[in-house]
C-alpha cells in the first residue's frame, strides 16, 4: 500500500493500490486546519452529529459587542470573539474537516 500525503494538513495516511477517492480526517493537532467554520443559519444535522438552534437566537447571534459598555463601544465600535481562522464565533460553528483527496492517474509524455 502506497504512503500519500494530504495536500492540507501534510499528515501521511496510507490506502490500497486499487483506491482512486479518498476522505481523509484531517489530524494534524492544528485545529486551524483541522477545522472548518459553518455558518449557522437554524437547525442543523451533519457527520458530527445535530444542533437546535431557535429562529429567534439565529436572528439575535452576532449583537454581543465586547465592547459594550466602553467608551469604544458608546462611539461605535464593535468586536467580536473570533474562530482560529477569523470568522465570528457567535454566527459560525466548527466541525472537523474532511479533504477530499481525487487520484490523478499519471500521465507519461514522450
Amino acid at each position: 500500500m502506497p504512503v500519500k500525503i494530504c495536500p492540507r494538513c501534510n499528515q501521511r495516511y496510507v490506502v490500497g493500490f486499487d483506491c482512486k477517492d479518498y476522505i481523509h480526517e484531517c489530524n494534524s493537532g492544528n485545529l486551524t486546519l483541522d477545522q472548518d467554520d459553518v455558518v449557522v443559519m437554524g437547525d442543523w444535522e451533519d457527520f458530527t452529529g445535530s444542533g437546535i438552534k431557535a429562529p429567534q437566537a439565529v436572528l439575535m447571534q452576532g449583537i454581543p459587542n465586547e465592547f459594550f459598555g466602553e467608551r469604544p463601544g458608546i462611539e461605535g465600535e464593535n468586536k467580536d470573539s473570533d474562530t482560529s481562522r477569523g470568522n465570528r464565533k457567535a454566527t459560525h460553528r466548527q466541525r472537523q474537516h474532511l479533504e477530499f483527496i481525487k487520484e490523478v492517474p499519471n500521465v507519461q509524455t514522450n
